[in-house]
């Protein structure tokens, strides 16, 4: 890879375990940490628009704030869990290169969730039914989050960890205080006020 500019979408979504290479450098380690929040960031906030337009823009917006602050919650609550898991399946990574290991699964569900945000969102304005949006977003975010897997498995095949399990431990722990999170901060309330209505 080119060390000379940040990697792209492309780079992320199609080679992972080079994008981890780009982290070398102090300027590049901040520069590619700045790159994987932000997209990060993007497609969190995108899929809360998506959730919260079920009821309207207001709703949405605030939904859009709690998705990002959910992943933002999520991946520093997590992240001792991913140093220990890490360490313990052998791998020499400081914490943080781990870090940007841990940004690289963000991003990529980042990206998943911002590319599947029209879908959920044509379906929020669609329908009344509530319980139909909460499954299609849990079935959603479910399916993003298989595809996080993949830049674990891109950084053992480049030799950059020692061992997948211990961050597959980390990925499943982290996948369920995200989902946690999301359905108790974002899917549930709107599951109550539709009740309260009716």
């Amino acid at each position: 890879m080119n060390n000379e500019k940040t990697p792209g979408l492309g780079e992320l979504l199609r080679a992972p375990g080079e994008v981890m290479g780009f982290a070398d450098g102090k300027a590049h380690y901040w520069r590619l940490a700045a790159f994987l929040a932000l997209v990060t960031v993007v497609g969190c906030a995108l899929f809360g628009f998506a959730v919260g337009s079920f009821v309207d823009l207001k709703v949405a917006a605030l939904d859009a704030a709690k998705m990002v602050g959910i992943a933002a919650f999520s991946f520093v609550l997590c992240f001792p869990t991913l140093y220990v898991f890490a360490t313990i399946s052998g791998s020499k990574l400081s914490a943080a290169r781990l870090a940007v290991l841990g940004l690289v699964c963000t991003a990529t569900l980042g990206s998943l969730l911002a590319a599947l945000s029209p879908i959920l969102w044509l379906f929020s304005v669609s329908t009344e039914k509530v319980a139909f949006i909460v499954v299609l977003s849990c079935f959603l975010a479910a399916l993003s989050l298989v595809f996080v897997a993949r830049p674990i498995a891109a950084a053992a095949e480049k030799g950059i960890v020692a061992n997948r399990a211990g961050l597959h431990m980390w990925l499943v722990v982290f996948a369920n205080r995200h989902a946690a999170h999301a359905r108790g901060q974002v899917l549930l309330p709107h599951a109550l006020r539709r009740v309260r209505r009716s």
